[in-house]
């Protein structure tokens, strides 16, 4: 009787197909953790910020939930459900164009955001906000469009018949992310007063405005190179999971950062008038602005409107004076005891 033969076959390599996904997968997971903490804080300090930014923080945290549920129902439907199929991951399935759907979207809101930002630093220019705006519009319709086509595709290899979409959407997405980043820097420079406290926290501002643009681009790099160089392999995957969970966490990380850069403690986390000793007195501000008369002096950072109205009115008279003579007192107002 002939002895049938059974042919084993050789090791198949999935480092840069599940296991760049699954890394993908790893760091957008810890990053959706801090994603709710900062969300979880920024209420927390209940901060005096308009309605729609709170209601805006909160859609982007659904969205973000949305995000990470996606891919790992994707994940485990590559690694689990089909752990014995390995022709299962050449087929998108119907988590990962929406994904793409969830991501373009909350990508778009923040740069809205970031784009109102800088439409009150500028002193109510509409030309950066508006070439921000376009540029984040023409990313979302690309996503959308992309997402929308692997809907109907049978492999990801067949992602190459749209590949311009994916070269044309990162592409752009680099460039408006580093004219946010440094159209806020070169704003807020515009905005020191020669007083140390008052400079440092700008510094602080500029190098978050840096951290946003930079990480965000360089990501978008990632995507675009690794699929550049391998576009049969997931390795862009990685990347383009972990897009927008660092445009939320720049966005959270900026708001929450307010408390610190005012000096607030956690006993003074509910008031909103600073008063600084000048050369000639001293002065209250509010929300509104300042309450005295003949002051050489004015300056305020409060919490509202994005930390951006209250950089714009602290700088409008920029006399110089020296460190020792003016210092913010305490704030005034309820304590958080």
């Amino acid at each position: 009787m002939a002895t049938a033969t059974v042919v084993h076959p050789g090791p198949i390599d999935l480092n840069d197909t599940l296991g760049a996904a699954f890394l993908g997968h790893f760091v957008t997971t810890l990053l959706y953790g801090i994603t709710s903490l900062q969300a979880f804080m920024y209420y927390r300090n209940k901060y005096n910020d308009p309605l729609l930014l709170k209601l805006s923080v909160l859609v982007l945290w659904i969205l973000d939930t949305i995000h990470v549920a996606l891919i790992t129902g994707g994940m485990y439907w590559y690694c689990i459900t089909n752990f014995t199929n390995l022709a299962a991951i050449l087929h998108p399935i119907w988590p990962i164009p929406t994904m793409v759907f969830v991501s373009n979207l909350s990508n778009l809101i923040v740069r809205g955001i970031f784009a109102y930002r800088l439409y009150r630093l500028s002193h109510h220019s509409w030309i950066l906000p508006g070439i921000i705006v376009v540029c984040s519009l023409f990313v979302a319709a690309d996503g959308f469009y992309v997402a929308i086509k692997m809907y109907a595709l049978q492999s990801y290899a067949d992602i190459s018949h749209i590949s311009w979409g994916l070269y044309a959407g990162l592409s752009v997405e680099v460039a408006v992310d580093l004219i946010v980043a440094i159209s806020q820097c070169v704003l807020l420079r515009g905005f020191e007063t020669g007083i140390r406290s008052t400079d440092s926290a700008i510094r602080v501002l500029m190098t978050y405005s840096i951290n946003t643009g930079l990480l965000t681009s360089l990501c978008a790099v990632g995507a675009l190179v690794s699929y550049a160089v391998r576009p049969t392999r997931y390795i862009y995957f990685a990347f383009y999971f972990v897009l927008s969970k660092l445009y939320i966490n720049s966005l959270l990380a900026t708001l929450n950062a307010r408390g610190s850069l005012l000096g607030k403690g956690r006993r003074h986390r509910h008031s909103k008038n600073v008063a600084f000793r000048t050369p000639t007195g001293t002065i209250e501000h509010g929300g509104d602005g300042a309450q005295g008369a003949g002051i050489e002096f004015t300056t305020v950072i409060s919490a509202d409107a994005l930390s951006t109205d209250s950089i714009v009115e602290a700088t409008k008279t920029k006399t110089k004076i020296d460190d020792e003579e003016a210092f913010p007192f305490p704030y005034r107002g309820s304590a958080d005891v």
